[in-house]
Protein backbone atom coordinates (compact mmCIF):
# COMPACT_ATOMS: atom_id res chain seq x y z
CA UNK A 1 0.00 0.00 0.00
CA UNK A 2 1.58 3.36 -1.18
CA UNK A 3 1.67 6.33 0.96
CA UNK A 4 -1.29 8.33 -0.43
CA UNK A 5 -3.41 5.64 -0.10
CA UNK A 6 -2.29 4.55 3.86
CA UNK A 7 -1.69 8.52 4.70
CA UNK A 8 -5.31 9.69 6.97
CA UNK A 9 -5.36 12.84 9.20
CA UNK A 10 -7.13 11.96 12.38
CA UNK A 11 -10.08 13.77 14.10
CA UNK A 12 -7.79 15.48 16.41
CA UNK A 13 -6.19 17.09 13.82
CA UNK A 14 -9.44 18.68 12.42
CA UNK A 15 -10.30 19.94 15.72
CA UNK A 16 -6.70 22.17 16.53
CA UNK A 17 -7.15 23.18 12.78
CA UNK A 18 -10.57 23.99 14.01
CA UNK A 19 -9.23 26.42 16.42
CA UNK A 20 -6.65 27.99 14.33
CA UNK A 21 -9.56 29.08 12.24
CA UNK A 22 -11.33 30.64 15.72
CA UNK A 23 -8.30 32.33 16.46
CA UNK A 24 -7.57 33.66 12.99
CA UNK A 25 -11.08 34.98 13.06
CA UNK A 26 -10.71 36.43 16.29
CA UNK A 27 -7.53 38.06 15.16
CA UNK A 28 -9.38 39.95 12.45
CA UNK A 29 -10.31 42.71 15.61
CA UNK A 30 -7.39 41.29 18.10
CA UNK A 31 -4.08 41.04 17.19
CA UNK A 32 -2.49 38.59 19.51
CA UNK A 33 -5.17 36.17 18.58
CA UNK A 34 -4.27 36.15 15.07
CA UNK A 35 -0.21 35.25 16.51
CA UNK A 36 -1.33 32.91 18.54
CA UNK A 37 -3.12 31.03 16.17
CA UNK A 38 -0.44 31.52 13.41
CA UNK A 39 1.97 29.55 16.31
CA UNK A 40 -0.62 27.19 17.07
CA UNK A 41 -0.40 26.18 13.57
CA UNK A 42 2.98 26.46 13.10
CA UNK A 43 3.53 23.70 15.99
CA UNK A 44 0.41 21.44 14.55
CA UNK A 45 2.45 21.37 11.07
CA UNK A 46 5.60 20.28 13.36
CA UNK A 47 3.73 17.69 15.08
CA UNK A 48 1.96 16.20 12.07
CA UNK A 49 5.34 15.78 10.31
CA UNK A 50 7.28 14.87 12.95
CA UNK A 51 4.19 11.82 13.53
CA UNK A 52 4.67 10.75 10.33
CA UNK A 53 8.17 10.56 9.99
CA UNK A 54 7.82 8.34 13.01
CA UNK A 55 5.10 6.03 11.47
CA UNK A 56 6.62 5.56 7.83
CA UNK A 57 10.14 4.90 9.32
CA UNK A 58 9.76 1.85 10.00
CA UNK A 59 8.18 -0.91 6.84
CA UNK A 60 5.76 -3.13 9.52
CA UNK A 61 4.59 -1.33 12.53
CA UNK A 62 2.63 -4.21 13.87
CA UNK A 63 1.26 -7.42 13.11
CA UNK A 64 -2.46 -9.07 13.20
CA UNK A 65 -3.16 -12.57 13.09
CA UNK A 66 -7.18 -13.92 13.31
CA UNK A 67 -7.86 -16.82 15.04
CA UNK A 68 -11.12 -18.43 14.24
CA UNK A 69 -12.73 -21.42 15.76
CA UNK A 70 -13.42 -24.10 14.09
CA UNK A 71 -17.00 -23.86 13.49
CA UNK A 72 -19.92 -21.38 14.30
CA UNK A 73 -22.58 -22.45 16.87
CA UNK A 74 -25.76 -20.75 15.62
CA UNK A 75 -27.55 -18.15 17.79
CA UNK A 76 -24.74 -18.02 20.00
CA UNK A 77 -21.79 -15.58 20.80
CA UNK A 78 -18.62 -16.56 19.14
CA UNK A 79 -15.42 -15.77 20.46
CA UNK A 80 -13.37 -14.31 17.19
CA UNK A 81 -9.57 -13.64 18.36
CA UNK A 82 -6.93 -10.95 17.03
CA UNK A 83 -3.29 -11.93 17.58
CA UNK A 84 -1.56 -7.87 17.51
CA UNK A 85 1.85 -7.13 18.27
CA UNK A 86 4.32 -4.22 18.60
CA UNK A 87 7.40 -3.44 16.62
CA UNK A 88 8.09 0.11 17.09
CA UNK A 89 9.54 1.83 20.41
CA UNK A 90 6.44 4.16 21.04
CA UNK A 91 3.03 3.16 21.97
CA UNK A 92 0.19 3.22 19.41
CA UNK A 93 -3.59 3.77 19.04
CA UNK A 94 -4.90 1.23 17.06
CA UNK A 95 -8.56 1.52 15.21
CA UNK A 96 -9.51 -2.31 13.80
CA UNK A 97 -11.85 -2.47 11.28
CA UNK A 98 -12.46 -6.22 9.83
CA UNK A 99 -14.24 -7.01 6.79
CA UNK A 100 -16.88 -9.47 8.62
CA UNK A 101 -18.61 -11.57 6.49
CA UNK A 102 -21.34 -10.64 4.86
CA UNK A 103 -24.41 -12.74 6.65
CA UNK A 104 -23.44 -11.16 10.10
CA UNK A 105 -24.96 -7.95 8.58
CA UNK A 106 -22.42 -5.48 10.43
CA UNK A 107 -21.33 -2.54 8.27
CA UNK A 108 -20.33 -0.61 11.21
CA UNK A 109 -18.17 -2.28 13.65
CA UNK A 110 -14.95 -1.25 14.37
CA UNK A 111 -12.35 -1.72 17.74
CA UNK A 112 -10.57 0.59 19.37
CA UNK A 113 -7.21 -0.27 21.35
CA UNK A 114 -3.98 0.65 22.33
CA UNK A 115 -0.72 -0.95 22.65
CA UNK A 116 2.29 -0.58 24.60
CA UNK A 117 5.39 -0.63 22.90
CA UNK A 118 6.95 -3.67 21.78
CA UNK A 119 3.78 -5.60 22.99
CA UNK A 120 1.68 -8.14 22.40
CA UNK A 121 -1.91 -8.07 22.59
CA UNK A 122 -4.67 -10.39 22.23
CA UNK A 123 -7.98 -8.41 20.99
CA UNK A 124 -10.84 -10.13 21.24
CA UNK A 125 -14.47 -10.30 20.25
CA UNK A 126 -17.68 -11.79 19.87
CA UNK A 127 -20.08 -12.26 16.64
CA UNK A 128 -23.83 -13.83 17.25
CA UNK A 129 -24.55 -15.51 13.69
CA UNK A 130 -28.53 -16.00 13.39
CA UNK A 131 -28.23 -18.03 9.50
CA UNK A 132 -26.45 -21.71 9.06
CA UNK A 133 -24.22 -21.45 6.45
CA UNK A 134 -20.30 -20.54 5.32
CA UNK A 135 -19.25 -17.42 7.04
CA UNK A 136 -15.94 -15.70 5.18
CA UNK A 137 -13.57 -13.56 6.62
CA UNK A 138 -11.85 -11.05 4.67
CA UNK A 139 -9.20 -8.18 5.78
CA UNK A 140 -8.27 -6.72 8.37
CA UNK A 141 -7.50 -2.96 8.33
CA UNK A 142 -5.53 -1.58 10.91
CA UNK A 143 -4.84 2.67 11.28
CA UNK A 144 -1.94 3.17 13.53
CA UNK A 145 -1.43 6.35 14.84
CA UNK A 146 1.37 7.71 17.98
CA UNK A 147 -0.31 7.70 21.50
CA UNK A 148 1.26 10.89 23.01
CA UNK A 149 0.59 12.67 19.52
CA UNK A 150 -1.95 10.84 16.98
CA UNK A 151 -2.66 13.47 14.75
CA UNK A 152 -2.16 11.13 11.81
CA UNK A 153 -2.23 7.55 11.38
CA UNK A 154 -1.17 5.01 9.02
CA UNK A 155 -3.54 2.37 7.33
CA UNK A 156 -2.02 -1.25 7.32
CA UNK A 157 -3.65 -4.08 5.45
CA UNK A 158 -3.78 -7.50 6.41
CA UNK A 159 -4.67 -10.17 4.23
CA UNK A 160 -7.05 -13.38 6.20
CA UNK A 161 -9.12 -14.88 3.77
CA UNK A 162 -11.00 -17.66 5.75
CA UNK A 163 -14.13 -19.34 5.69
CA UNK A 164 -15.77 -20.66 8.55
CA UNK A 165 -19.11 -23.43 8.97
CA UNK A 166 -21.74 -22.31 11.04
CA UNK A 167 -23.55 -25.17 12.31
CA UNK A 168 -26.86 -25.43 14.86
CA UNK A 169 -25.89 -24.66 18.06
CA UNK A 170 -23.81 -26.86 19.90
CA UNK A 171 -22.70 -23.64 22.97
CA UNK A 172 -25.91 -24.42 24.25
CA UNK A 173 -24.55 -27.44 25.92
CA UNK A 174 -22.44 -25.76 27.91
CA UNK A 175 -25.37 -23.73 29.45
CA UNK A 176 -28.51 -26.10 29.63
CA UNK A 177 -28.24 -28.95 32.73
CA UNK A 178 -28.83 -31.36 30.10
CA UNK A 179 -25.72 -33.81 31.50
CA UNK A 180 -28.12 -33.59 35.16
CA UNK A 181 -31.67 -34.13 33.71
CA UNK A 182 -30.31 -37.28 32.12
CA UNK A 183 -28.23 -38.51 34.73
CA UNK A 184 -31.43 -38.04 37.10
CA UNK A 185 -33.44 -40.18 34.76
CA UNK A 186 -30.77 -42.63 34.64
CA UNK A 187 -30.57 -42.99 38.44
CA UNK A 188 -34.19 -42.90 38.96
CA UNK A 189 -34.72 -45.68 36.01
CA UNK A 190 -32.48 -48.08 36.40
CA UNK A 191 -34.88 -50.92 33.82
CA UNK A 192 -37.33 -49.67 31.68
CA UNK A 193 -40.59 -51.19 31.00
CA UNK A 194 -41.75 -50.90 27.66
CA UNK A 195 -46.03 -50.82 28.18
CA UNK A 196 -46.80 -51.40 24.22
CA UNK A 197 -45.44 -53.08 21.66
CA UNK A 198 -42.09 -55.54 22.26
CA UNK A 199 -39.02 -56.38 21.56
CA UNK A 200 -38.01 -58.87 18.44
CA UNK A 201 -34.95 -59.46 19.61
CA UNK A 202 -34.43 -63.51 20.42
CA UNK A 203 -33.37 -64.56 23.40
CA UNK A 204 -34.27 -68.49 24.04
CA UNK A 205 -36.59 -71.14 23.95
CA UNK A 206 -38.23 -72.22 27.09
CA UNK A 207 -40.97 -74.40 28.44
CA UNK A 208 -44.57 -72.38 28.51
CA UNK A 209 -45.74 -71.62 31.68
CA UNK A 210 -49.58 -70.30 32.05
CA UNK A 211 -50.26 -66.74 31.28
CA UNK A 212 -47.68 -66.89 28.74
CA UNK A 213 -48.17 -65.35 26.15
CA UNK A 214 -49.45 -68.07 23.20
CA UNK A 215 -48.28 -66.27 20.13
CA UNK A 216 -44.75 -66.78 21.12
CA UNK A 217 -45.13 -70.56 20.80
CA UNK A 218 -42.63 -72.58 19.17
CA UNK A 219 -44.54 -75.34 17.51
CA UNK A 220 -41.43 -76.82 15.69
CA UNK A 221 -39.69 -77.18 18.98
CA UNK A 222 -42.77 -78.17 21.08
CA UNK A 223 -43.13 -81.50 18.68
CA UNK A 224 -39.71 -82.22 19.06
CA UNK A 225 -39.94 -81.93 22.98
CA UNK A 226 -43.44 -83.53 23.06
CA UNK A 227 -44.36 -80.10 25.62
CA UNK A 228 -45.32 -76.48 24.62
CA UNK A 229 -41.94 -74.59 24.23
CA UNK A 230 -42.20 -70.85 24.03
CA UNK A 231 -39.49 -68.24 22.33
CA UNK A 232 -38.23 -65.66 24.87
CA UNK A 233 -37.35 -62.50 23.52
CA UNK A 234 -35.03 -59.75 25.04
CA UNK A 235 -36.70 -57.11 27.25
CA UNK A 236 -36.76 -53.93 24.83
CA UNK A 237 -34.82 -50.95 26.69
CA UNK A 238 -34.50 -48.12 24.54
CA UNK A 239 -37.21 -47.16 22.29
CA UNK A 240 -36.99 -45.09 18.94
CA UNK A 241 -37.44 -41.57 19.24
CA UNK A 242 -38.29 -39.22 15.87
CA UNK A 243 -37.52 -35.91 15.63
CA UNK A 244 -39.99 -34.17 13.09
CA UNK A 245 -39.54 -31.12 11.82
CA UNK A 246 -42.20 -28.74 9.74
CA UNK A 247 -39.98 -26.89 7.41
CA UNK A 248 -43.42 -24.88 5.89
CA UNK A 249 -44.24 -21.49 5.72
CA UNK A 250 -45.35 -21.04 9.80
CA UNK A 251 -41.68 -21.93 10.78
CA UNK A 252 -40.64 -18.81 8.82
CA UNK A 253 -41.60 -16.13 11.82
CA UNK A 254 -38.51 -14.54 13.41
CA UNK A 255 -37.49 -14.13 16.61
CA UNK A 256 -34.32 -12.28 17.57
CA UNK A 257 -32.95 -12.20 14.29
CA UNK A 258 -33.46 -16.68 13.53
CA UNK A 259 -36.81 -18.46 12.58
CA UNK A 260 -38.44 -20.61 14.36
CA UNK A 261 -36.94 -23.15 11.87
CA UNK A 262 -33.61 -22.87 13.03
CA UNK A 263 -34.71 -23.11 16.84
CA UNK A 264 -36.18 -26.37 15.73
CA UNK A 265 -32.72 -27.40 14.66
CA UNK A 266 -30.91 -26.13 17.49
CA UNK A 267 -33.53 -28.01 20.04
CA UNK A 268 -33.63 -30.78 18.08
CA UNK A 269 -29.41 -31.12 18.02
CA UNK A 270 -30.26 -30.34 22.41
CA UNK A 271 -32.87 -33.28 22.54
CA UNK A 272 -31.09 -35.95 20.61
CA UNK A 273 -28.09 -35.37 22.88
CA UNK A 274 -30.44 -36.65 25.66
CA UNK A 275 -32.11 -38.95 23.65
CA UNK A 276 -28.25 -40.91 23.30
CA UNK A 277 -27.54 -40.36 26.93
CA UNK A 278 -30.39 -41.77 28.43
CA UNK A 279 -29.67 -45.10 25.80
CA UNK A 280 -32.91 -44.54 22.96
CA UNK A 281 -32.62 -44.56 19.42
CA UNK A 282 -32.71 -41.06 18.00
CA UNK A 283 -33.93 -40.06 14.04
CA UNK A 284 -34.88 -37.65 12.36
CA UNK A 285 -37.58 -36.43 10.15
CA UNK A 286 -38.16 -33.44 8.12
CA UNK A 287 -41.13 -32.61 5.98
CA UNK A 288 -42.63 -29.60 3.69
CA UNK A 289 -44.97 -29.01 1.00
CA UNK A 290 -43.16 -31.22 -1.57
CA UNK A 291 -41.02 -34.10 -0.06
CA UNK A 292 -39.81 -35.48 3.21
CA UNK A 293 -36.16 -37.26 4.54
CA UNK A 294 -35.70 -39.55 7.00
CA UNK A 295 -32.82 -40.70 8.64
CA UNK A 296 -33.14 -43.94 11.15
CA UNK A 297 -33.44 -44.38 14.83
CA UNK A 298 -29.97 -45.39 16.22
CA UNK A 299 -28.69 -45.58 19.10
CA UNK A 300 -24.79 -45.19 18.52
CA UNK A 301 -23.15 -41.99 19.97
CA UNK A 302 -22.18 -41.35 16.32
CA UNK A 303 -25.56 -40.70 15.33
CA UNK A 304 -25.48 -37.43 17.03
CA UNK A 305 -22.58 -36.15 14.29
CA UNK A 306 -25.07 -37.80 11.58
CA UNK A 307 -28.36 -35.59 12.69
CA UNK A 308 -26.06 -32.91 13.05
CA UNK A 309 -24.42 -33.12 9.43
CA UNK A 310 -28.24 -33.19 8.03
CA UNK A 311 -29.61 -30.52 9.90
CA UNK A 312 -26.77 -28.06 8.95
CA UNK A 313 -27.57 -29.12 4.91
CA UNK A 314 -31.56 -28.61 5.75
CA UNK A 315 -32.83 -26.18 3.12
CA UNK A 316 -36.52 -25.25 2.55
CA UNK A 317 -38.47 -22.82 0.34
CA UNK A 318 -41.38 -21.98 3.20
CA UNK A 319 -44.18 -23.15 1.25
CA UNK A 320 -47.27 -24.39 2.95
CA UNK A 321 -46.47 -27.68 4.74
CA UNK A 322 -48.03 -30.96 3.83
CA UNK A 323 -49.40 -32.97 6.63
CA UNK A 324 -50.64 -35.35 5.17
CA UNK A 325 -47.85 -36.24 3.53
CA UNK A 326 -46.31 -36.79 6.50
CA UNK A 327 -49.11 -39.53 7.54
CA UNK A 328 -48.31 -41.21 4.53
CA UNK A 329 -44.62 -41.00 5.21
CA UNK A 330 -44.77 -41.84 8.80
CA UNK A 331 -47.02 -45.33 8.11
CA UNK A 332 -44.17 -46.68 5.67
CA UNK A 333 -40.95 -45.99 6.80
CA UNK A 334 -41.76 -45.61 11.04
CA UNK A 335 -43.12 -49.39 11.12
CA UNK A 336 -42.38 -49.79 15.22
CA UNK A 337 -44.22 -47.76 17.83
CA UNK A 338 -42.21 -44.79 18.29
CA UNK A 339 -41.68 -41.26 20.40
CA UNK A 340 -42.75 -38.15 17.46
CA UNK A 341 -41.92 -35.10 18.67
CA UNK A 342 -42.83 -32.66 16.16
CA UNK A 343 -41.54 -29.34 15.85
CA UNK A 344 -44.40 -27.02 14.10
CA UNK A 345 -46.38 -23.66 14.68
CA UNK A 346 -49.87 -23.17 13.87
CA UNK A 347 -51.46 -19.33 13.38
CA UNK A 348 -54.64 -20.04 14.80
CA UNK A 349 -56.97 -23.08 16.11
CA UNK A 350 -57.81 -23.31 12.58
CA UNK A 351 -54.39 -24.03 11.34
CA UNK A 352 -54.52 -26.87 13.32
CA UNK A 353 -58.28 -28.08 12.36
CA UNK A 354 -57.36 -28.08 9.10
CA UNK A 355 -54.22 -30.83 10.26
CA UNK A 356 -55.54 -32.37 13.43
CA UNK A 357 -56.92 -35.49 11.37
CA UNK A 358 -53.47 -36.36 10.30
CA UNK A 359 -52.00 -36.01 13.30
CA UNK A 360 -55.10 -38.10 14.97
CA UNK A 361 -54.17 -40.89 12.12
CA UNK A 362 -50.57 -40.95 13.35
CA UNK A 363 -51.40 -41.08 17.03
CA UNK A 364 -53.12 -44.93 16.14
CA UNK A 365 -49.68 -46.07 15.57
CA UNK A 366 -47.55 -44.18 17.91
CA UNK A 367 -47.08 -41.61 20.30
CA UNK A 368 -47.22 -38.04 19.17
CA UNK A 369 -45.81 -35.06 21.16
CA UNK A 370 -46.84 -31.29 19.25
CA UNK A 371 -44.29 -28.69 20.37
CA UNK A 372 -45.82 -25.23 19.12
CA UNK A 373 -44.39 -21.49 19.92
CA UNK A 374 -45.49 -18.72 21.95
CA UNK A 375 -45.32 -15.46 20.47
CA UNK A 376 -42.81 -13.32 23.19
CA UNK A 377 -43.34 -10.13 22.00
CA UNK A 378 -47.38 -10.61 22.43
CA UNK A 379 -46.59 -11.27 26.14
CA UNK A 380 -44.37 -8.77 27.06
CA UNK A 381 -47.08 -6.32 25.02
CA UNK A 382 -49.70 -7.68 26.89
CA UNK A 383 -47.89 -7.80 30.35
CA UNK A 384 -47.52 -4.02 30.07
CA UNK A 385 -50.07 -1.26 31.42
CA UNK A 386 -52.72 0.10 28.71
CA UNK A 387 -51.99 4.30 28.54
CA UNK A 388 -54.72 4.96 26.26
CA UNK A 389 -57.98 3.41 24.11
CA UNK A 390 -55.27 2.39 21.66
CA UNK A 391 -53.67 0.22 24.04
CA UNK A 392 -56.58 -1.63 25.12
CA UNK A 393 -57.45 -2.60 21.75
CA UNK A 394 -54.22 -4.03 21.20
CA UNK A 395 -54.00 -5.49 24.75
CA UNK A 396 -57.40 -7.28 23.73
CA UNK A 397 -56.37 -8.45 20.53
CA UNK A 398 -52.80 -9.74 21.76
CA UNK A 399 -54.11 -11.68 25.05
CA UNK A 400 -56.64 -13.14 22.03
CA UNK A 401 -53.84 -14.37 20.15
CA UNK A 402 -52.42 -16.00 23.42
CA UNK A 403 -55.54 -17.93 24.29
CA UNK A 404 -55.36 -19.11 21.39
CA UNK A 405 -52.16 -21.32 22.00
CA UNK A 406 -54.35 -23.05 24.80
CA UNK A 407 -57.45 -23.78 23.16
CA UNK A 408 -54.64 -25.59 20.43
CA UNK A 409 -53.52 -27.37 23.87
CA UNK A 410 -56.65 -28.48 24.70
CA UNK A 411 -57.81 -29.47 20.86
CA UNK A 412 -54.68 -31.83 21.03
CA UNK A 413 -55.25 -33.35 24.23
CA UNK A 414 -58.81 -34.05 23.53
CA UNK A 415 -57.26 -36.00 20.70
CA UNK A 416 -55.15 -37.84 22.67
CA UNK A 417 -51.43 -36.15 21.26
CA UNK A 418 -49.47 -34.46 23.55
CA UNK A 419 -48.34 -30.83 23.63
CA UNK A 420 -45.94 -28.04 24.84
CA UNK A 421 -46.09 -24.73 24.49
CA UNK A 422 -42.93 -23.14 24.68
CA UNK A 423 -40.85 -19.91 23.68
CA UNK A 424 -38.23 -19.82 20.83
CA UNK A 425 -35.59 -19.45 23.35
CA UNK A 426 -36.68 -21.85 26.22
CA UNK A 427 -37.40 -24.57 23.52
CA UNK A 428 -34.26 -27.27 23.99
CA UNK A 429 -34.82 -27.13 28.25
CA UNK A 430 -38.36 -27.42 27.86
CA UNK A 431 -38.10 -30.45 24.95
CA UNK A 432 -35.82 -32.18 27.07
CA UNK A 433 -37.97 -32.11 30.52
CA UNK A 434 -40.90 -32.90 28.65
CA UNK A 435 -39.35 -36.11 27.40
CA UNK A 436 -37.69 -37.31 30.33
CA UNK A 437 -41.16 -36.77 31.71
CA UNK A 438 -42.55 -38.80 29.32
CA UNK A 439 -39.78 -41.22 29.79
CA UNK A 440 -40.61 -41.24 33.67
CA UNK A 441 -44.37 -41.76 32.80
CA UNK A 442 -43.37 -44.81 30.92
CA UNK A 443 -45.58 -43.71 28.14
CA UNK A 444 -44.11 -45.25 25.31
Amino acid sequence: MNFFQSFYLTSRTFMVLGICIALFSVGLVFTPAFVLGQLLLCLLMIAVLAETIMLYSKPQLITSTRILPNRLSNGDENQIELQLKNYVNSPLNLTIYEDLPDLLQLRTWKLKLSLNKLAQHKAIYKVRPTQRGIYTWEHTHVLCSISFLAFTARKMKFEGLSSVSCYPSFEQFKKLPIHALTSSYAETNTTHIRKIGQSLEFEQIKDYISGDNYRHINWKASAKQGRLMLNQYQAERSQDIYMVIDMGRSMKMPFKQQTLLDYAINGTIALTKSILDVKDKAGLITFSSKNCSYLPARSEYKQFGIVNDQLYNLTTDFLESDFERLYKFVRVKVRQRSLLIIFTNFDSINSLKRNLQYLKAIAKYHLVLVVFFENTEIVELVSEPAGNLRDIYTKTIGKHFLTQNHLILKELVKAGIQGLITQPHLLSISAINKYIQIKKKQMI
